[in-house]
């Protein structure tokens, strides 16, 4: 086979693995959001620039008053990220998120991916304003 055939074969070849893994990646962080549901109202937010340090994903389930029950963050490197545990907003009002002050523990791309979270929460949820 010719040379340039078998780079074409090569470049196709990783681009099929990185589907697999993105799609395997995004099932991973649904099966995780759906298994916050049972710990309240879901929202998930992101933040940061694609090509500028990476994305960072939030999902917080909050409560019935808009207080953090539980939440997940995505962690990681490239396609081999995944969902871990997100401690520090825990116990945090949306109101609190949905705001300018800082958020102790969280990076710039942290806080931008639970503001969103908040404000998609009170754009879904009318009652918590």
């Amino acid at each position: 086979m010719p040379t340039p055939m078998l780079l074409l074969a090569a470049v196709v070849a990783g681009w099929l693995v990185q589907l697999w893994l993105t799609y395997r990646q995004s099932m991973s962080f649904n099966d995780d959001v759906r298994r916050l549901r049972g710990a309240g109202t879901v929202s998930v937010g992101s933040g940061g620039r694609r090509y500028r340090g990476g994305r960072a994903f939030a999902a917080l389930a909050f409560d019935e008053h808009g207080v953090v029950t539980d939440a997940i963050q995505l962690k990681g490197f490239t396609t081999f990220a995944r969902s871990r545990r997100f401690t520090e907003v825990l116990g945090l009002k949306a109101s609190q998120l949905r705001g300018e002050r800082e958020v102790p523990g969280l990076s710039t791309k942290q806080r931008e991916a639970v503001r969103q979270a908040a404000e998609l929460l009170r754009q879904g949820q009318p009652a918590l304003h």
